[in-house]
């Protein structure tokens, strides 16, 4: 069900008009039965609202509205709301922005803290792993989150609940209830002559502090190989490069970062003068599970023995993910030339971390 792009332009030209009219408004107190604050009825770019069940693609244009049957209902944001983003996330995680799967940033509308016509296409949002999300399918919350912190906490969370066909992303949007929480009523207790006395609380809060970024490599840290055989009549030695870690506690900025590797030609121990290229040595970066804390970290692609290129990526924290520890190590082949002397060739790998 893609939509055209001519059409949309037409739809948000509308959209203007209707602004200068005065745009609808449903109060956010119609709390929804999956935890949004309040309905989020979904619209093409023809204005045209779009049926509870009916089947979407990963990448057809949708409008999110706060109104059944008027594609400009605006969703209004707390006071002390920052931010307003477009995210993707399991269910029960909406209001915790370092689990979305994938998210995108939105505007107010004008000076207010309205949200008018969010753009919802799950493939518009291009932060974090909405291909990922695509991939394995399952159910998800699709909507808007108004934030403050600078995007760190979530101040009030709209969305529909979809469940995802795996590979193809097709979805559907469960039906939109509109159900108010009712909150339970307030028993008086019994008269007594007991007295009642209040005390004001007001504990003060300080804002948090970024700490570093930082990379761990133990002390005369070393890879090791095994022994050499013969693999085409070349010789051929596989090994490890041992566990580092990166340290991100930039808790406030969550810049994100990148680590890459260089690598020195290796020499022969017994004959400096014998030396062999450091594109002969493969290098397979993974991210170890055991020890990591953080998230969004994927590691890089492999270099491959004989057609290596340093220097090298080996791994990248996505921003606002990487909070935490992140364990990371690696596989590695040496494929000496034929026409090299037997023997043992050393050489340096130096990590750099560097912030997004």
């Amino acid at each position: 069900m893609k939509l055209n792009n001519k059409i949309r332009f037409a739809a948000v030209g509308v959209v203007s008009l209707a602004l200068v009219a005065g745009a609808s408004m449903v109060a956010s107190a119609a709390v929804q039965t999956n935890g949004s604050a309040a309905p989020v009825y979904l619209y093409d770019t023809n204005a045209a609202q779009l049926a509870d069940g009916v089947s979407l693609g990963w990448t057809d244009d949708l409008i999110g509205s706060s109104a059944q049957g008027d594609i400009n209902g605006q969703f209004a944001c707390p006071v002390g709301t920052t931010g307003i983003f477009a995210f993707l996330a399991a269910p029960g995680t909406e209001t915790v922005p370092g689990t979305w799967k994938a998210y995108a940033p939105l505007g107010f509308n004008g000076a207010s803290l309205n949200v008018l016509d969010p753009f919802l296409t799950p493939s518009s949002l291009i932060n974090g792993a909405q291909g990922a999300a695509k991939a394995a399918g399952g159910n998800y919350s699709l909507g808007l989150a108004c934030t403050n912190l600078n995007g760190v906490a979530v101040t009030s969370a709209f969305f529909r609940s979809i469940s995802v066909t795996p590979v193809t992303g097709a979805f559907t949007a469960a039906a939109t209830t509109d159900v108010v929480v009712t909150p339970p009523p307030v028993t008086t207790p019994p008269t007594s002559s007991a007295t009642v006395g209040n005390i004001a609380l007001a504990p003060t809060t300080a804002n948090a502090t970024n700490g570093a970024l930082a990379l761990t490599v133990p002390a005369g840290a070393a890879a090791t190989f095994s022994a050499p055989s013969l693999v085409n009549n070349k010789s051929t030695t596989v090994g490890t490069l041992g566990a580092v870690t990166v340290n991100d506690g930039r808790v406030v900025s969550r810049n994100g970062w990148d680590l890459s590797a260089n690598v020195l030609d290796f020499v022969n121990s017994t004959n400096v003068a014998s030396t062999i290229s450091k594109v002969q040595l493969g290098l397979a970066p993974s991210v170890t599970v055991a020890g990591t804390t953080a998230t969004g970290v994927t590691a890089a692609a492999a270099q491959v023995a004989g057609s290596a290129s340093y220097p090298a990526a080996f791994a990248s924290g996505a921003a606002a993910n990487t909070v935490g520890d992140s364990v990371l190590n690696a596989g590695l082949t040496f494929v000496a030339p034929q026409e090299k002397a037997a023997g043992t060739y050393t050489s340096t790998l130096t990590l750099t971390v560097v912030s997004k």
